[in-house]
């Protein structure tokens, strides 16, 4: 349980300690945290802390830990910096995992992707075939010392033929024994994994000429493993650093602004062929009053905003006090639109929603990635400046504006507000 013995927060938001005990203490909250969307729990996770979540994580679907894991396990060294899948975040999911249950680990093991899996232990373990370090070690030269003294030093242990050797020696004790829970009652599951890591060890031993050369064996796999989350973040309208970078880089540059750039058109383009292809699901059950009480709570605990808290969100209702829009006259043109044009309103917001997106992972603000309602004033502001940009609006008329903005995609304004501002700071 939390060690937070405080009741409330400093802001006036129940504790963490507090919190999760509100959750666990009721029965309809309980079979309320199955039915929120993964980015929440994961929020309400980070905000208890993981090493005291433990009873939320046993709560969790498989689904929804694999949509955290997308946000939770890859991180980026700075500002705009390409993410990087964290293999010591993973182990700390593992101990959480054991210290909810034996059966609750072993059941997400079984359950996640096995490539995750094999990306995961691969970055923690060592997994050789025996015969193979024998081999190496049968040379007799200055490498099979070298190698000999490395092994003794090391933490190892065998199962079957492969040998295992840790590469983080802190988080050894919680991936060996998951592994061994794993053993327990999935013996078959646990050597598909483990001849997965060690192929991927094995081809380089053989091809590299050595079998320290197996330390950057993971590369294959992990972009595998990048690849297949950046699709289900895409198909979420998430936009990657290294996309998000080269269209801020195109925006920057002189060119045609009546053509769309290559990065947005590919992202629209991929985003609407898994909207079409995606099988409709049925809405599952959902117990209406306990979620809603369990959302207000969250927002009381400050997990999520208040909506509508941030100028994107307002634009949808046009609730935005006049006072305190950051962009007047790109708003107004945008709450005209959506009382003329509900659909064209629709898509030039899906377009506001993209360029948000690409400013939080390609954009800085403060030495930082920008957050969400930062990014969002930040994009309005751009707009704003490519309408005004624009030559049939000088000065941007009511009317004026709302046709511009009915002939230029978002995307486009932003481009041109881009250059007209020097980079759009934060």
């Amino acid at each position: 349980m939390p060690s937070n013995s405080n009741s409330l927060s400093r802001s006036g938001a129940p504790s963490s300690s507090t919190l999760l005990l509100q959750i666990l203490e009721r029965p309809g909250l309980v079979a309320a945290v199955r039915e929120l969307p993964a980015a929440v729990l994961g929020k309400l996770i980070e905000r208890i802390g993981l090493e005291d979540a433990g009873e939320l994580v046993a709560l969790a679907t498989t689904a929804q830990l694999e949509r955290i894991f997308d946000d939770d396990l890859w991180r980026a060294d700075g500002a705009a910096g390409d993410e990087t899948f964290r293999p010591e975040r993973f182990a700390l999911w593992l101990r959480v995992m054991q210290e909810a249950g034996e059966d609750v680990l072993v059941q997400r093991l079984c359950e996640l992707p096995q490539d995750l899996l094999a990306l995961a232990i691969q970055r923690l373990v060592l997994v050789v075939d025996m015969d193979v370090v024998e081999e190496q070690l049968g040379f007799g030269d200055e490498e099979a010392d070298a190698l000999r003294s490395a092994l003794e030093t090391s933490i190892v242990e065998e199962w079957e033929e492969f040998r295992l050797i840790a590469r983080d020696a802190d988080v050894w004790d919680d991936v060996w024994g998951a592994l061994l829970s794993l053993d327990r009652d999935h013996h078959d599951r646990l050597r598909a994994l483990l001849e997965q890591c060690c192929e991927l060890s094995t081809e380089y031993i053989s091809g590299q000429g050595g079998l320290f050369q197996v330390l950057t064996a993971e590369e294959m796999l992990d972009s595998d493993v990048a690849a297949a989350r950046d699709d289900r973040r895409a198909a979420e309208g998430f936009v990657s650093p290294a996309d998000a970078r080269a269209f801020l880089e195109l925006a920057r540059r002189p060119g045609r602004d009546d053509q769309r750039d290559p990065i947005t058109r590919a992202y629209f383009r991929g985003l609407d062929a898994k909207q079409l292809l995606a099988a409709p699901q049925a809405e599952p059950s959902r117990p209406a009053k306990a979620l809603n009480e369990l959302a207000a709570l969250l927002r009381d605990a400050e997990v999520i905003a208040p909506a509508p808290a941030e100028p994107l969100a307002a634009l949808t209702d046009g609730s935005a006090p006049k006072s305190h829009l950051v962009a007047p006259a790109f708003e107004q043109a945008m709450s005209d639109l959506r009382q003329r044009d509900p659909d064209l309103f629709a898509t030039r917001m899906r377009e506001l929603a993209y360029l948000v997106n690409v400013w939080i992972a390609g954009g800085v603000h403060e030495g930082r990635r920008p957050r969400p309602v930062e990014a969002m004033e930040t994009v309005l502001r751009t707009c704003e400046a490519g309408l005004r940009a624009t030559p049939t609006v000088e000065p941007p008329a009511a009317e004026q504006a709302l046709e511009t903005l009915r002939n230029t995609p978002a995307d486009t304004l932003f481009r041109r507000g881009l250059r007209d501002t020097k980079g759009a700071r934060g």
